[in-house]
């Protein structure tokens, strides 16, 4: 598995719709430092059974009880350059105006900088590696319908008839969109998702849709601003397959219809969409779901994404809960790799 960087590139800003250079973003470094604690050694890192002292611990709780521009505006940023710049950023990255957290923003802020990495071949990469490693064994196509306290275990009921009896089980999916039955019910925050519509396009931009004469004017990413008559949040180009040959990814929060395609296009040979729930719905402050749903070893990985959605904020609260329950479990010789948090 091997690593590729990532470039920085200018962002234009939409239809009207002049282009502009992207310009030093808001300063997030004290967060990326605050975040950076969860990778300490696990020694120095207690293990939380609940997000907001989670949060409060590495310093970032008080930015979800904010929003992105009421920290901007106290850190010196004047609304035009909140409206004009830091928005292109957080519609690519969250689909979502600047009235989303303090805490999200840091974080889509942070994935606009230079010095990002990926995997060469694709990031999926990085799940399939640890699954193997882990060697798990996958129901794939298998939707879970319940989930019930038997005691001592929970049994798992499936779409396709069988049934699964687990002494801890872990949800690791948002709970906001998924039809699970949970015996006796569980009660947790309730949370929209942000719907984005990807639409991948094989074919070529019109440059009069943006108000340029070339189709060398037009940038490998279009952002954009948040405004009524725009109807997508940016496109990139995915792969050049030739100088008007060209496959694009578009996101959007509606589905892009085919007329609207066919005025932003000149040419458009294959078209794909996609409908998914990418991320939670950032209002701030936000509310929690426990990770302990139900005082026993019931455990909800996706409350964290009420804070900030990425890989990395992911992984961070994947490892607590297993450590969180590696230390509830009655087995003593593991106890060495945990440390309990004591709030305040």
């Amino acid at each position: 598995m091997s690593l590729t960087k990532k470039t920085k590139v200018g962002l234009p800003l939409g239809p009207g719709l002049g282009f502009v250079l992207q310009p030093e973003s808001w300063d997030e470094m004290e967060m990326l430092q605050k975040f950076m604690l969860y990778y300490n050694g696990f020694e120095s890192r207690p293990v939380f059974d609940n997000v907001e002292e989670m949060l409060k611990w590495s310093g970032l709780y008080g930015l979800t009880r904010r929003t992105l521009e009421e920290e901007l505006i106290d850190a010196g940023l004047n609304t035009q350059t909140i409206s004009e710049l830091v928005t292109v950023i957080t519609r690519i990255n969250y689909g979502q105006s600047t009235s989303i957290s303090g805490l999200a923003g840091a974080v889509s802020l942070a994935g606009s900088e230079s010095g990002l990495w990926s995997i060469k071949g694709g990031n999926w990469q990085l799940a399939a590696g640890l699954l193997k490693t882990a060697n798990a064994t996958l129901h794939l196509q298998e939707g879970i319908e319940s989930i019930s306290d038997a005691g001592d275990y929970y049994v798992l009921k499936s779409n396709k008839g069988h049934e699964y009896n687990c002494t801890v089980t872990v949800v690791a999916t948002p709970l906001d969109e998924v039809n699970i039955t949970f015996i006796p019910p569980i009660s947790i925050p309730p949370r929209k998702m942000q719907h984005t519509h990807t639409t991948f396009v094989r074919g070529l931009l019109d440059p009069k849709f943006f108000g340029l004469s070339s189709v060398s004017d037009i940038p490998e990413l279009i952002g954009t601003m948040e405004l009524p008559d725009i109807p997508f949040s940016c496109i990139s180009v995915r792969k050049k397959h030739g100088e008007h040959d060209m496959t694009y990814k578009i996101f959007s929060r509606v589905k892009l219809e085919d007329a609207l395609l066919d005025q932003m296009f000149s040419t458009r040979e294959e078209t794909i969409r996609i409908d998914w729930p990418a991320y939670p719905h950032y209002q701030a402050p936000e509310d929690f779901a426990p990770i302990i749903l139900d005082g026993r070893h019931l455990y909800y990985v996706n409350t964290f994404e009420s804070a900030a959605s990425a890989m990395e904020t992911g992984a961070v609260a994947a490892e607590n809960v297993a450590r969180l329950i590696i230390s509830r479990l009655p087995l003593g010789v593991t106890y060495m790799f945990w440390k309990p948090f004591v709030g305040e």
